[in-house]
């Protein structure tokens, strides 16, 4: 249930993967092409996009553990520095924004509300995907997986980008798609809304979000209402 706070919404801070952008075509193209050199049989993109999410280390652990290739560290290393250089060259080959992503980029903007995005993602790439899509524009802050030296569900690097963009946490919302979105928004103090259509392992209208959005355009909505001071109870009632 949305919880109400001691003031209206005053900044978004957005997960990147299954929430903005649907990124996980590139992913397992990258993860494939990492195994297929290691002489290992490609997996599905469906059983790719349960792996996502975690940062890229659990994401490359993960594909080897599927064919039984336990990992030790300097192999670990080795494996996310490729998997890094072979995605680089290609990271937005397929991935697109979420329909009505942009729209709600734009609305937010022109409503005054700053943007961030909070991601697992390594910064760099993460930088390159946005300004790729043509959307870097809208963020004041960028928080990656080795901006800070916690990753979520840990709280420190949603607080950094609500920093960045000067929002305290009781007047923020996280916008994600999986238990680790809702963990990171617990830990640090703010509220979370989890969109239907991400990569989550969980059902996403389990994971006891504070809002649970089939559409990003009812986001957008609701997002604009939170910032205007309406009561939680009539814009759920709505």
């Amino acid at each position: 249930m949305l919880e109400d706070h001691s003031g209206p919404l005053s900044g978004v801070v957005w997960d990147l993967d299954g929430t903005l952008v649907d990124s996980a075509a590139d992913i397992a193209r990258t993860l494939n092409e990492l195994l297929h050199e290691c002489d290992e049989p490609p997996l599905d993109d469906t059983v790719v996009r349960g792996m996502i999410g975690d940062g890229v280390s659990r994401l490359v652990r993960r594909g080897f553990a599927q064919h039984g290739s336990r990992l030790d560290d300097a192999e670990l290393r080795e494996h996310v520095n490729r998997f890094m250089r072979l995605y680089e060259r290609n990271a937005t080959a397929s991935t697109r924004l979420f329909p009505g992503a942009l729209e709600a980029l734009r609305e937010f903007s022109s409503a005054g509300l700053p943007q961030a995005i909070c991601t697992n993602k390594p910064e760099a790439i993460t930088r390159q995907i946005l300004a790729d899509l043509d959307v870097a524009d809208y963020f004041r802050a960028v928080v990656g997986g080795d901006t800070v030296p916690f990753k979520k569900p840990a709280p420190e690097p949603l607080l950094a980008a609500m920093a960045g963009i000067g929002v305290e946490p009781m007047r923020a919302l996280l916008i994600g798609d999986s238990e680790i979105d809702v963990a990171a928004a617990r830990s640090a103090g703010t509220r979370v809304a989890i969109l239907a259509h991400g990569y989550s392992r969980v059902p996403a209208g389990e994971l006891g979000a504070d809002m649970y959005i089939e559409e990003l355009a009812d986001l957008a909505t609701i997002v604009l209402r939170l910032s205007e001071h309406q009561p939680a109870s009539a814009i759920l009632a709505d």
